[in-house]
């Protein structure tokens, strides 16, 4: 069984004394982008180098040789250290070769519209017209379909702008910093006038044992100075999902829901059998404190005041432009806490049930947002996005392999006769195949249940059919 490995960013905080320090070093830095993006523009065809060879090329044309060979275009600031000056190089070529990147793009659609726009004319020229006809076609409409109109004509939208601030957050390989331990950093700092060697400690969750930690970014948010440290980890199982399919592993199929349980997991047996049901609430104790959030929002807004919009209808605004931002980004972190924890427990379940792959819904195309209300509002409602995705890492980290599948019938079929159900929330009220939210179903064979336990079911179900029928 082959190895591989997960990498994953850790963020700790640091604790400074020299705020302006820090924002010195990164100005210094932008300097060095800009400096070298500019270099770059005047010679687009070095893009056809690779990074290491590109990195070196811009590095010959800027510092002197050994042989004491000026440069052609000297640095116009005083010495800085090797791997700063290489590190802003390198974020200068990654911003370069993006922009060029999506220019190129835009500007073969440009040529394929074009292209299309002439096939259309030259077909619809063929066509035979007679003299009345043309008589009533006028001037105004064969204007329409010459050359030229094609080419003045407004095509293909949206071509890409150069980047208007040329900042990237300052990545320090080794070289700028050294004795990185459990509770301190040293890093390599511009004062404005010298560079100093400054030791930080930091708090942040402890790093993970037998792990390689790789070189840290330095990110500056208004007072907070946060390291990103990505942590490179061994994991022992590397095996593609199709291997793990062959040899017929054991699944988990979950369900995300905006219910109370904010995702349903049950066990798929190397035989098809659904077993170990396990629900993951604290969807009421979500929008509880959310709906509290929202409505902090509403704090020091006049009731008459009509150019603020608060509560939901904020959500649409963008944040730097909200009354209370503070509380929106409260709401943000307290969903991610939640996608976390839940992500967390599937991941658990699956390791404790032995299983080697988790299956999860495809929400991209599979569901219908029009017909889904809850999946058709804002980031801050529905959760089940995020949490797929946090899943998808975390299970990679513990050997495990998480997929999509298209949930076809899930919600609206029984697993056990694949009849057409009808929801309801208590036997009190009447079951409708069309309930919003219905947390238990019922089918016209007498099968009954709760209705997000039935969906991973079913997707369990489908999974199952399409890749492990005929495989054993």
């Amino acid at each position: 069984m082959s190895a591989g490995y997960a990498i994953t960013t850790y963020k700790i905080q640091l604790n400074y004394k020299h705020l302006d320090w820090f924002k010195q070093t990164q100005s210094l830095f932008d300097e060095a982008l800009a400096f070298y993006y500019e270099l770059l523009e005047k010679q687009p065809e070095a893009l056809s180098l690779s990074n290491q060879n590109l990195l070196r090329h811009l590095e010959l044309q800027t510092i002197k040789q050994r042989d004491g060979t000026p440069p052609e275009t000297p640095l116009p600031f005083e010495k800085i250290p090797l791997y700063f000056r290489r590190a802003a190089i390198n974020a200068a070529i990654s911003m370069y070769r993006s922009y060029m990147s999506k220019l190129r793009d835009w500007q073969e659609g440009q040529e394929k519209q074009i292209e299309n726009e002439e096939l259309r004319i030259e077909n619809s020229g063929t066509e035979s017209h007679s003299d009345s006809d043309i008589n009533q076609i006028g001037n105004a409409d064969l204007f329409q379909h010459s050359p030229l109109s094609i080419l003045n004509s407004p095509l293909k939208k949206g071509r890409p702008s150069k980047p208007r601030r040329l900042h990237m957050s300052m990545l320090y390989y080794k070289g700028m910093y050294k004795d990185f331990d459990e509770k301190s950093i040293l890093l390599k700092l511009y004062t404005g006038k010298t560079w100093a060697w400054v030791k930080h400690r930091y708090t942040g969750r402890p790093f993970p044992e037998n792990a390689e930690l790789m070189s840290p970014t330095i990110v500056i948010k208004k007072k907070k100075v946060m390291l990103h440290i990505p942590v490179k980890e061994i994991v022992e199982d590397s095996r593609t999902a199709k291997e793990r399919v062959q040899q017929n592993e054991k699944f988990v199929a979950v369900a995300l829901t905006g219910s109370d349980s904010l995702a349903v997991c049950t066990t798929i047996q190397a035989d098809g059998r659904a077993t170990a049901p396990y629900f993951i609430k604290g969807g009421k104790e979500l929008a509880h404190r959310r709906k509290l959030l929202l409505g902090y929002t509403k704090r020091g807004v006049a009731e008459n005041d009509m150019t603020h919009t608060v509560g939901d209808a904020a959500l649409s605004v963008p944040q730097e432009h909200r009354p209370n931002k503070k509380y929106y980004d409260k709401i943000t972190r307290l969903t991610d806490h939640y996608a976390h924890e839940v992500s967390r427990k599937i991941v658990d379940y699956a390791l404790k049930q032995g299983a080697k792959l988790i299956v999860l819904p495809e929400l991209k195309e599979s569901f219908n947002q029009a017909k889904k209300p809850y999946l058709g509002k804002t980031p801050y409602d529905f959760i089940g996005r995020r949490i797929a995705r946090y899943v998808q890492y975390k299970a990679w980290q513990q050997g495990l392999v998480a997929m999509t599948s298209k949930p076809y019938y899930a919600s609206t079929r029984c697993y056990h006769c694949d009849a057409p159900i009808a929801k309801h929330n208590t036997e009190y009220q009447n079951p409708s195949a069309n309930f919003y939210g219905g947390k238990n179903f019922v089918c016209k064979e007498g099968h009954r249940g709760s209705t997000a336990l039935n969906s991973a079911r079913n997707l369990g179900k489908g999974f199952y059919y399409k890749f492990y029928q005929g495989v054993a």
